[in-house]
C-alpha cells in the first residue's frame, strides 16, 4: 500500500540538506504518484499480448539487462491508455486529490510566482553557495568549478539571443543540479508541487523552498532551450518492495521531481548506480540531453522535467544481474495540465520531423503557460486518446487545442485525413479549436468545405504560415506574464501590442496577396 501523505511530507520536511551525504536520497515515493491503472483482466491480457507479439530484441551484447521491447518505440502501446482508469475517478479519491494526487501540472507557474523579480546570476551564485556548504567541503573550490563550467557552456544560451547574465544563470543551474546537490532540487520540486495543491508547510520550509525556487526557475527555463530527446534512456534506482509494487504493467506513474537518466540502454558504469536494485528502460519523448552542462559528461545525462508521466509496459527480474528488477516504460503525454495541444501528423515520430522545432519553440516562448503536446501519428491513435478518461476531461476546454496535417500517408484515405479527424472529434462532442497546418491552404480549404458541414467547420482554421502555427500552440499569448524575472513590467506592457502588430502584418499581407 502507498504511504500516507503525512508520512511523505514528514520525510520531505525533515531531510537535512546541510548534513546529508551527497549520495543520500529520500524514499522514492516522495517523488512519484500513481495516476491510473488497468483494472480489467482482459485489457491486461491485451497488454501482455503486445509483449509476446513483439518479443525481446537483443541490445547488441551478452548482458540480458540490455534487452528492449520493440513496441516501446511505437505508439501502439499507447492504445491501452483508452482503458486506463484514473486513480482519482471515484468521489473518495477525488477528495484526496488536493492533498496528495498532483494531477494538474502547475509546476512552472508555481515557480514563477515564487521567483523574486530581482533574481540574477549573482543572486543564484549566492544561493548555490549556501547549498554547497557542508563539513569537509572546500566551497570556494566547488563554486570555482561551477563557474568554470558556466564559462564553457553558457554560449549555448547566448546563441539563442539571451542576455549574458541570464545565460550564465541558466548554465549554472544545470551545473549545480548535476553536481552533488540534485536532491536539493528534487526535494524543492516535490514540496512546491504539493504546496501548489494546498498542502500547508512549516514556515522554515516555506522560506527554504522560496530560495530553491530560484534554482528551479532557471533550471526549467534552461531546459526549455534544449531540444527534446526521442529515444532510449536508462535510470537506476533503489526501490522498496512497496514502491516496486506500484510499477506493474498497465500502471501510469508520474515523477514529480527532476529525474536523471542516461542516454542509451546501459546503466552508468559506477558503483553509485550499478548496484541499485531497479533499472528503468524508458523511451523518452520530452527528456533533455544536458551532457555539455554536466559535472559528469561521461554519463551523457538526459533530464526529465517534473510531472513527466510514464506507462509501465512490462517488468522482469534478471537473476543474472543479482535479481535486478528491470522495468520497461514509455513516456506518455496525457494533457494533465492546464494548457495542452493534441498534435496529429504521420511524420511526428520521425527523427527528422521538421515541425518538432515548433513544439520546442512553444516551451521557450510561453514558459508560464507550460504547454504540453500530445503527439499522435494517425487519426485512430488520436481518437483513441480522446476516448480515454484523459481525453474526455479535455472536451471543449478553451485551454485544449488540436493541430493536424491534412494528408497522412500512413492512412488508407490519405488525402483527407485531417478533415476526417475533425469530423470524428466533432461527432464525439469536442468543440475545441482546430488548426489544419498544411502545405496547400487552397486544397485543404476545399476538402474542409466538402467534408464538413457548417457547424463542424466552426473553430477550424487552415494555414501554411509558421507564425500562425506558433501563435495557435501558444494560445495566442493569452498569458502575458514575464519570461525574465527582472523584466516583468516591460513584458506586460508590450505583449498585447506585439501580438496585435504581428496579426495586423499578416492580415495586410493576405489582403495584398488576394
Amino acid at each position: 500500500m502507498p504511504r500516507e501523505t503525512k508520512d511523505i511530507l514528514k520525510d520531505l520536511c525533515s531531510f537535512s540538506l546541510s548534513t546529508a551525504d551527497p549520495m543520500d536520497r529520500l524514499p522514492h515515493d516522495c517523488y512519484m504518484i500513481l495516476v491510473g491503472r488497468l483494472r480489467s483482466k482482459g485489457h491486461l491480457n491485451k497488454l501482455f499480448e503486445m509483449n509476446e507479439s513483439q518479443g525481446i530484441t537483443s541490445g547488441g551484447d551478452d548482458d540480458p539487462n540490455q534487452a528492449e521491447y520493440a513496441v516501446l518505440t511505437s505508439e501502439e502501446v499507447e492504445s491501452i491508455l483508452e482503458h486506463v482508469v484514473l486513480e482519482g475517478s471515484t468521489e473518495q479519491l477525488e477528495r484526496q486529490r488536493k492533498s496528495h494526487f498532483v494531477f494538474e501540472d502547475s509546476f512552472n507557474t508555481s515557480v514563477l510566482n515564487m521567483v523574486d523579480t530581482s533574481s540574477s546570476y549573482e543572486k543564484l551564485k549566492r544561493i548555490c553557495r549556501i547549498y554547497e556548504i557542508r563539513e569537509g567541503v572546500n566551497v570556494d573550490k566547488v563554486m570555482a568549478e561551477h563557474e568554470n563550467r558556466v564559462e564553457k557552456s553558457y554560449s549555448h544560451f547566448t546563441e539563442k539571443n539571451l542576455p549574458s547574465d541570464e545565460a550564465k544563470a541558466l548554465a549554472l543551474s544545470l551545473s549545480f543540479y548535476t553536481g552533488t546537490r540534485s536532491e536539493a532540487c528534487n526535494r524543492g520540486a516535490s514540496l512546491i508541487a504539493r504546496k501548489s495543491n494546498g498542502q500547508v508547510l512549516d514556515k522554515d520550509v516555506e522560506k527554504e523552498i522560496n530560495e530553491a525556487a530560484i534554482i528551479l526557475y532557471y533550471m526549467v527555463k534552461a531546459l526549455s532551450y534544449i531540444p527534446f530527446y526521442w529515444g532510449y534512456v536508462t535510470r537506476a534506482c533503489q526501490l522498496t518492495n512497496d514502491e516496486l509494487n506500484l510499477y506493474v504493467p498497465g500502471n501510469l506513474i508520474t515523477w514529480i521531481q527532476f529525474s536523471s537518466s542516461k542516454k542509451g540502454k546501459k546503466v552508468v558504469d559506477s558503483d553509485a548506480f550499478k548496484y541499485r536494485n531497479t533499472l528503468f528502460k524508458i523511451f523518452s519523448l520530452t527528456g533533455r540531453p544536458i551532457k555539455e552542462f554536466s559535472n559528469f559528461p561521461e554519463e551523457d545525462e538526459v533530464l526529465f522535467l517534473p510531472h513527466s508521466t510514464f506507462l509501465v509496459f512490462n517488468r522482469k527480474v534478471h537473476y543474472e544481474g543479482g535479481g535486478k528488477q528491470v522495468i520497461y516504460m514509455r513516456q506518455v503525454e496525457l494533457g494533465l495540465c492546464k494548457w495542452s495541444v493534441l498534435w496529429v501528423d504521420d511524420k511526428i515520430f520521425d527523427e527528422g520531423w521538421e515541425n518538432k522545432k515548433h513544439m520546442e519553440y512553444a516551451a521557450v516562448k510561453a514558459l508560464d503557460l507550460n504547454v504540453h503536446f500530445i503527439p499522435k501519428s494517425s487519426t485512430e491513435s488520436a481518437l483513441s486518446f480522446l476516448r480515454s478518461a484523459f481525453g474526455q476531461r479535455l472536451k471543449s476546454k478553451e485551454t485544449f487545442r488540436i493541430v493536424t496535417d491534412m494528408n497522412r500517408e500512413n492512412e488508407e484515405l490519405s488525402q483527407n485525413a485531417g478533415a476526417r479527424l475533425i469530423k470524428e472529434i466533432r461527432q464525439m462532442g469536442f468543440r475545441n479549436k482546430c488548426l489544419v497546418f498544411t502545405s496547400s491552404k487552397k486544397d485543404a480549404q476545399r476538402i474542409i468545405e466538402r467534408e464538413l458541414d457548417s457547424r463542424e467547420q466552426q473553430l477550424v482554421a487552415v494555414s501554411t504560415a509558421t507564425e500562425d502555427l506558433r501563435d495557435f500552440v501558444n494560445f495566442d499569448q493569452k498569458i502575458i506574464k514575464t519570461q525574465q524575472p527582472n523584466d516583468a513590467t516591460h513584458y506586460k506592457k508590450n505583449a498585447s501590442l506585439q501580438y496585435t502588430t504581428s496579426k495586423l502584418k499578416r492580415l495586410l499581407k493576405n489582403i495584398i496577396n488576394t
